[in-house]
């Protein structure tokens, strides 16, 4: 009977590991904006800024797996929001396979597999290439002129 709770007991672990379907593993997310000084590019629709170890506060903030692309799209009202995703690409799951902007199609792009993920709407959705899933997004909080990006 100890045996036969020890195996179930272990297949519930092995199962609850093949349960997880990101290709991107946890890593810290926490980035303060400001959009009346350094973030203020970020204001005008369909705006982005990506943020990576090397253009942060690295004492205070954290930036991903592979950097945090921050984009000002549209939610389901039409009204504008912002929105954040790991840069690095889901089907490649590498730190240094990062997507890149369309600016002309309003997609991220992986320069390897050559995904290409829809931001408009803020899903981060595969719309063609190899990838099945969706860019990792990180929530996001407003408040005033302050943006808030964490896991």
């Amino acid at each position: 009977m100890k045996r036969l709770l020890f195996c179930l007991l272990a297949l519930a672990i092995s199962a609850c590991d093949k349960t997880y379907t990101s290709g991107i593993p946890y890593s810290q997310v926490y980035l303060e904006l400001d959009l009346t000084f350094e973030d203020k590019d970020l204001i005008p629709l369909s705006a982005y800024k990506i943020y990576t170890a090397k253009n942060i506060n690295q004492h205070v903030e954290k930036a991903g797996f592979g950097g945090v692309l921050v984009y000002h799209g549209l939610n389901g009202a039409a009204t504008d929001a912002y929105y954040a995703f790991d840069t690095a690409c889901p089907h490649e799951a590498n730190r240094s396979v990062t997507v890149e902007i369309d600016n002309e199609h309003l997609h991220a792009v992986c320069p390897k597999c050559n995904s290409t993920y829809d931001l408009l709407y803020g899903l981060g959705n595969p719309v063609s290439g190899p990838a099945r899933e969706q860019l990792k997004p990180y929530r996001i909080v407003v408040s005033g002129n302050k943006i808030y990006v964490r896991n």
